[in-house]
């Protein structure tokens, strides 16, 4: 190979110069959009809690009311809540179709250059239909509309800093990366993100540009919003080569029900479509009202799964309580996202994976024929579901320790991890936002 002479290396100057130049002015935009997503991404989040408690006290509102003798019974009220705000949600989808859905394989689009950047319209419509989505108790994830306002972001920043189209097609992915970190807290699983997920590729630029988004996002999320750990879990122990040997069958199992929950997923959604005599907004509010309904039945089943999670890490479920939780999200998780509201998946597949593995350590531990720690389970099945479904699985490792704050459980992280993607590779069944690209590419929708 040939190496540059120093006349060579000399005669670009001007050149090099100006590309440093760019360089710099890219990194300074990308830290103004990681800072402003930190504040919109953490507004997004801290009314999505708001809403939830005040969700939680409206039922029991209603609850005391049906005690009382109420004229109009409280599943009512419920059944009307949630169709409402599904209805309205999906309406104003309408304003901007790209708001529809998650929003990640809509980014993902944009990098493999078979989709546009989303326009600045959607950001509001992402904000207000997911708070309205979420609302009722819809199985959704946050992550979803905040990795897509992000997004929009930064897109809008490279064009108000007139990027060239390159420079501004680089910030929309890498800065969506920041609103992951945002949405979850886990600023490393948001650099994994980009580089594993949407690019599926590391350069240094992209990799500088996306550290400095996650670095000013979270550190003005941080200085508004509070810096605490998204779950608490005790210190787990170190596991035995036993439990080890466990936890990589349950990251097979995981690869299983990746590329089953994948198919849910889909059938969904094509499932919805082929009603083609109720018009969207129709279907979804039909949907909300079953939503709504299910949020008065089984209130602790419902939301995006982050506090059900935490139970199940705080061994507040036994076995057949948990067992009808995973066979009731598995269910509502599709349901709720065919509505083509905006909403995130990884939130409850999360919940689903914490549910599977703490059901595996139970029914070991059952067996005698080893005993095992239900927490630390949860948590090999939190990374190991993800990775099935995603087939990211640093993301999803990165994930599960920045929300726990333990480094404990590493080895097991990579062997679970490693046996799901393999399984579910070898089942050929593909990724689940490779699957939702393709259907939006094919059909220019945007879930």
């Amino acid at each position: 190979m040939s190496t540059p002479t120093n006349t060579q290396q000399l005669a670009e100057p001007e050149e090099n110069e100006a590309q440093l130049h760019d360089l710099v002015r890219l990194v300074a935009v990308a830290a103004v959009a990681g800072a402003l997503t930190g504040v919109v991404g953490g507004l997004f989040r801290t009314l999505l809690e708001d809403m939830h408690e005040a969700l939680t006290t409206v039922m029991s509102y209603w609850h005391d009311l049906d005690a009382a003798g109420a004229l109009v019974p409280g599943w009512m009220w419920a059944l009307l809540l949630g169709g409402a705000c599904m209805g309205l949600s999906r309406w104003m989808v309408r304003l901007a179709p790209l708001a529809g859905g998650s929003g990640i394989q809509h980014v993902e689009g944009v990098f493999h250059d078979v989709a546009k950047p989303a326009p600045l319209r959607v950001l509001p419509i992402k904000f207000i239909g997911g708070l309205l989505a979420m609302a009722p108790g819809s199985a959704l994830g946050r992550e979803g509309p905040t990795v897509q306002m992000a997004a929009v972001i930064g897109n809008v920043c490279g064009e108000v800093a007139r990027l060239c189209r390159a420079d501004r097609f680089l910030l929309y992915t890498a800065v969506a990366g920041s609103g992951l970190a945002v949405a979850f807290n886990t600023p490393l699983a948001g650099l994994a993100f980009v580089n594993e997920e949407v690019s599926r590729s590391v350069t240094l630029r992209r990799t500088l540009v996306t550290l400095t988004a996650v670095a000013t996002a979270m550190l003005s999320f941080w200085s508004i919003y509070g810096n605490t750990l998204e779950f608490q879990v005790s210190s787990p122990e170190i596991p035995s080569f036993a439990a080890l040997g466990a936890m990589t069958v349950l990251g097979a199992l995981c690869g299983v029900m990746g590329a089953g929950y994948n198919q849910t997923v889909l059938g969904a959604l094509n499932r919805f479509d082929s009603f083609t005599v109720l018009s969207p907004e129709i279907k979804a509010t039909l949907i909300g009202m079953l939503i709504g309904l299910a949020t008065w039945f089984y209130p602790t089943g419902m939301g995006g799964g982050e506090n059900q999670a935490q139970q199940i890490l705080s061994g507040q479920f036994g076995f057949v309580t948990l067992l009808i939780l995973f066979g009731f999200r598995w269910i509502m998780g599709p349901v709720s996202y065919a509505a083509g509201t905006p909403g995130g998946l990884f939130s409850p597949m999360l919940l689903l994976g914490a549910a599977l593995g703490s059901l595996f350590a139970m029914a070991l531990s059952a067996t005698g024929l080893c005993e095992v720690s239900a927490t630390n389970f949860a948590l090999i099945g939190m990374a190991a579901l993800f990775a099935g479904v995603v087939r990211a699985p640093l993301t999803g490792i990165l994930l599960v320790i920045e929300m726990t704050g333990s480094t404990v459980l590493m080895v097991p992280l990579l062997t679970a991890s490693g046996a799901a993607v393999l399984v579910a590779s070898l089942l050929h069944n593909e990724p689940i936002y490779d699957s939702l690209l393709a259907r939006m590419v094919a059909a220019r929708k945007p879930v």
